[in-house]
């Protein structure tokens, strides 16, 4: 879990894409319940359960975003007396900072965003109670995105909900299966691995790496911006495992298709004698957020059995989808 302890305060703060959009929907629907909250959410397309709407409430509300009244209705809280402008306003804010890397200072920004003063330093006070915004040097006057730009809530599943599924789609594809996010210190991370019927796995000893020569790594590096993607590849580099890897970014961007429920798949790029197959399951604004389940079988399987595989692997997809809620939790890769 990705913490960070306020410097104003004892508690701790995570907040997430979804957290805000969760906050827009009670300013826009004042005095709801959470589950008429999740029925507003639903409609509008993000399927959640009522724990995980919960998990994303309590911390709008201890952070005096919203409050509960003694009908266990949510309302606007003293923190956004500005109300849904000002939240989309710290959105504009956060995505404009995304391109400055080295941060601007409120005068830059208001000028950039075409805002006001006042306007842009509050956006930038949100976002530095929220830990997401800092300043690039202590008394610089020039604030950046902290890492890559939003802390994330503990994922919601639990490994034994993952792993459920994970087991179910190996039974039914007679396939390993294993989760691939990116870490810009650590590399290509490998979790939650499963094991094909004979019990052996492709996945498991993958190298950290081999982002750019696997299929998980390649749907998480397609979800990345041109910065982070760029920091990645010069962090990790481009290795040749085989004479099929792609060892350079201009051939890597024509393979990064960036559609939703794209199956990614790797041929021969990182063992010769293996395709890897995978789809994204979640997404969010930071690298370790890009998550992606992977499987593998054999170079030579015919197309129609390929084809088979692909439809198993989209039921699991839409399975951890509802599941998976921010960052995954570090697990033991080893193959069960």
């Amino acid at each position: 879990m990705d913490t960070r302890e306020s410097p104003n305060r004892s508690r701790q703060v995570h907040v997430s894409e979804r957290t805000l959009h969760i906050m827009q929907t009670v300013l826009a629907n004042p005095g709801r319940t959470t589950k008429q909250l999740r029925r507003l959410l639903t409609e509008g397309g993000d399927v959640m359960s009522d724990q995980t709407l919960r998990t994303h409430l309590d911390v709008l509300t201890e952070g005096g975003w919203l409050i509960r009244d003694v009908f266990r209705q949510y309302n606007p809280g003293p923190t956004v007396a500005g109300g849904e402008p000002l939240v989309r306003g710290f959105q504009t804010v956060l995505d404009h900072l995304r391109k400055a890397p080295h941060g601007l200072t409120p005068t830059e920004l208001a000028d950039e965003l075409n805002i006001n003063l006042y306007s842009a330093k509050s956006a930038i006070g949100i976002g530095i109670e929220f830990n997401v915004i800092t300043e690039t040097a202590a008394g610089s006057g020039r604030f950046r995105l902290d890492s890559d730009g939003m802390l994330l809530p503990v994922c919601t599943a639990s490994d034994s909900e993952i792993d459920a599924v994970l087991a179910a789609f190996v039974a039914s594809s007679g396939r390993d299966a294993g989760l691939f996010t990116l870490s810009q210190e650590e590399g290509l991370v490998i979790s939650h691995v499963h094991q094909d019927p004979d019990g052996s796995s492709r996945l498991a000893d993958t190298s950290p790496k081999a982002a750019h020569a696997t299929a998980g790594g390649q749907a998480a590096l397609a979800w990345l911006d041109e910065v982070q993607r760029t920091r990645y590849l010069r962090t990790h580099g481009m290795e040749q495992y085989t004479p099929k890897t792609i060892t350079s970014m201009t051939e890597l961007e024509s393979v990064l298709v960036r559609e939703p429920a794209h199956i990614y798949a790797s041929a021969g790029q990182y063992r010769e004698c293996c395709t890897c197959l995978a789809i994204l399951v979640h997404n969010g604004a930071r690298t370790d957020e890009r998550i992606a389940l992977t499987t593998s079988t054999h170079i030579d399987t015919p197309v129609p059995d390929m084809r088979i595989l692909e439809a198993h692997l989209y039921r699991a997809a839409t399975a951890l989808s509802n599941l998976i809620d921010g960052p995954l939790r570090r697990t033991d890769p080893s193959p069960q």
